[in-house]
């Protein structure tokens, strides 16, 4: 398994997962909570990283096994 290939998967999701927390906290201009656009982006860059992650962990488990 390429630990550079996974790390970099979750870097870039992370990224965009950052993109889109602030996104929806701007979207999402109700909320008081003047904190509201770090905890969004937090939270979207957390699971971007995870979700990125996961998914070229199981692709090149995936990929390992095919051969």
């Amino acid at each position: 398994m390429s630990v550079r290939c996974v790390a970099c998967s979750g870097i870039l999701t992370c990224a965009i997962g950052a993109v889109l927390g602030v996104a929806v906290a701007e979207i999402n201009q109700g909320d008081l909570n003047p904190q509201a656009p770090r905890h969004y982006a937090i939270v979207g860059s957390v699971l971007g990283l995870a979700i990125g992650s996961g998914q070229e962990a199981i692709r090149q488990l995936d990929r390992e096994e095919a051969e």
